[in-house]
């Protein structure tokens, strides 16, 4: 499937975050207040008043079908806002990982200048020394002074390399010093960004188990009000809790699947479009690049012919891939057991109608996308599990588990390779074809 290219960025992500953890949206304000009643969910008194009046019963049913899409909505909303938020942390920690790497190089760097430095100065030292025994101190001009008397070339040739070793030593020592005060000076850059990657990593850290404390909050409140809600409606309507339930599966699937259907459209084009750029980058570098041609007129040949020049040859279009999907640590009971849910898929086959035989497609495709991790986050385009769904939350029409339960996403992912392509081999066919399905 399609992976968005543009980054999910720290501001988007807080304001998610913020919107899921502090709006109520259609839920009543007992959801912000845990030591307060419930209040705005309608009780059987209410339902059966409604009943007495057609009107009265429209309403009701209008308001307790607001209620459950309300639910549904702040669920879908918790859950891509912790998918964004761990996905956030993930990618921080990693550049935190890469900056304390790098900080480590250019410690160890420091470290062999001053090394260094401390190597010329001794060396130095040891060179005065011979110095003043060899002319470069009063002592040594005395030394000078009885070569050049007595005619000693060896003498005064000491003197001379002597001087010019010193001098050649301390050009040196400069150079290293001047390096090492500059190994210093990145030192001191990279440990700030280490600072700085380190206090960002703890804090997106935090947002994250925010983001997961918040999904299962609401999954509590979904579970405790959502089946009393779809019962009423059933009474209201005339019709049983479990067809009421099922219809709204129904409609949640639907519009799940839609909606993956015009976030993937929507990635592809990006992909397409960014594939499309770096080509043609690619095109106006070559096309700076001089060419080889032959001269007009062209000269006789020579007696020794030269070597023929290099082509130039113009660079590929860069291509451009799906960034491959992080893992992110975020506690939260999520199972990372990829033999498992390879096991687990395989036993749901057949009550879609498909055989074995299509096992390996489906391994194939999943193992491109996520490597089968319940937890595979793309940080770019917000996909997210073992089928890599765009939307995240549109698992939820599969489950409510869908954060942790690789069950509840393998029966999503089957699902949408069912209606879309009518199988896994057909969906690997597409992904070869297209990079995503």
């Amino acid at each position: 499937m399609p992976l968005s290219a543009s980054r999910v960025k720290s501001p988007v992500i807080a304001g998610l975050l913020a919107l899921a953890l502090a709006g109520t949206l259609a839920l009543p304000s007992a959801m912000a207040a845990d030591d307060a009643p419930p209040s705005g969910y309608p009780s059987w008194q209410d339902v059966e008043k409604a009943k007495l009046d057609e009107a009265a019963k429209a309403t009701e049913i209008t308001t307790i079908t607001g209620l459950l899409d309300g639910l549904q909505t702040q669920s879908e909303q918790l859950g891509d806002a912790a998918v964004a938020s761990a996905a956030e942390y993930a990618v921080t920690q990693a550049a935190l990982d890469a900056a304390t790497s790098k900080l480590d190089v250019i410690t160890a760097q420091s470290a062999q200048a001053n090394a260094e430095v401390s190597r010329y100065k001794k060396e130095i030292g040891a060179l005065a020394a011979e110095s003043y025994k060899t002319g470069g101190t009063n002592m040594g001009f005395f030394v000078a002074l009885d070569a050049v008397q007595t005619d000693s070339v060896h003498g005064l040739n000491l003197v001379q390399k002597v001087g010019d070793k010193t001098a050649a030593l301390v050009a040196r020592s400069a150079a290293a010093e001047k390096a090492a005060n500059a190994q210093a000076g990145q030192e001191r850059i990279a440990k700030a960004e280490r600072e700085r990657l380190s206090a960002e990593a703890k804090s997106t850290l935090e947002a994250a188990r925010a983001a997961q404390a918040a999904v299962a909050s609401h999954l509590e409140e979904q579970q405790k009000h959502g089946a009393e809600l779809t019962a009423q409606l059933a009474s209201l309507k005339g019709t049983t809790a479990t067809v009421e339930s099922e219809f709204r599966d129904g409609q949640v699937a639907l519009a799940a699947y839609e909606s993956a259907q015009a976030a993937k459209r929507a990635a592809a084009e990006e992909q397409a479009r960014q594939q499309a750029a770096a080509a043609a980058r690619a095109a106006a570098e070559a096309a700076k690049r001089p060419s080889v041609q032959a001269p007009a007129n062209p000269a006789p040949p020579a007696p020794v012919a030269p070597a023929p020049p290099a082509a130039v040859v113009p660079s590929p279009p860069v291509a451009v891939t799906p960034p491959p999907p992080v893992v992110p640590s975020v506690p939260g009971g999520a199972v990372n057991d990829p033999s498992g849910a390879k096991a687990y898929a395989s036993s749901r086959l057949g009550s879609f109608g498909w055989g074995q035989d299509q096992f390996q497609c489906l391994v194939n495709l999943w193992t491109k996308e996520s490597n089968w991790l319940t937890t595979a986050t793309n940080p770019y385009s917000g996909a997210y599990g073992i089928a890599q769904s765009l939307p995240a939350s549109k698992y939820a029409s599969a489950g409510s588990d869908w954060l942790s339960n690789y069950r509840t996403q393998v029966d999503w992912g089957l699902s949408y390779i069912q209606d879309r392509y009518g199988s896994p081999c057909a969906a690997w066919a597409h992904s070869v074809a297209k990079n995503w399905y």
